[in-house]
């Protein structure tokens, strides 16, 4: 059984709740694209409300402060190995795969959204960008084609500095 790899404390993840005034309706976008290296950047501007991780083996198993990636440097090595997209979505937090697994476009690009049936929500799930595949967040299972993305549990222990956060590969077949 894989171990479990700290990702920082659980109050560095803000909630991410649906945007009813999003033009695509009930997606909500994760993270804004970077800013253009030739403007200036506001020192206002909140931080994502995500985090983005190198692969587990990079990753502490002691507790020690994870390296977190800015969203331009996780897109600029996007393609050179595996990260971690970390986010709370409507209070439940999530660890999938930080690149699409058809197209390996940055997921932090994405928009999430509820799985509903009839007006319950079932699930939820995120949407690449750049092909608008879809993926379940507990499962990572996709709406077309038998792509799969890696999706990670993820548990919540008291610490020293207040709630943490720990994630570890899910294993196979195991669902939400």
């Amino acid at each position: 059984m894989e171990q479990w790899h700290y990702a920082g404390l659980a109050s560095t993840l803000p909630n991410i709740e649906p945007t009813p005034t999003d033009p695509k309706a009930g997606r909500t976008r994760i993270s804004k694209p970077p800013p253009d290296p030739w403007d200036e950047v506001d020192p206002n501007e909140p931080p994502p409300p995500c985090r983005i991780l190198p692969a587990l083996s990079h990753t502490q198993s002691n507790g020690d402060e994870p390296h977190e990636l800015s969203l331009q440097e996780a897109q600029d090595t996007v393609m050179l190995g595996a990260q971690i997209l970390l986010f709370r979505y409507r209070g439940k937090v999530h660890a999938i795969d930080h690149s699409c697994p058809h197209a390996s476009y940055p997921l932090s690009r994405g928009s999430l959204y509820d799985i509903e049936d009839f007006g319950i929500v079932l699930s939820a799930g995120v949407v690449c960008p750049k092909h608008g595949w879809s993926f379940d967040l507990h499962t990572g299972s996709s709406d077309r084609g038998k792509y799969q993305l890696g999706v990670y549990e993820v548990e919540t222990r008291e610490g020293s500095k207040g709630e943490e956060v720990w994630v570890r590969r899910k294993e196979k077949g195991k669902a939400g």
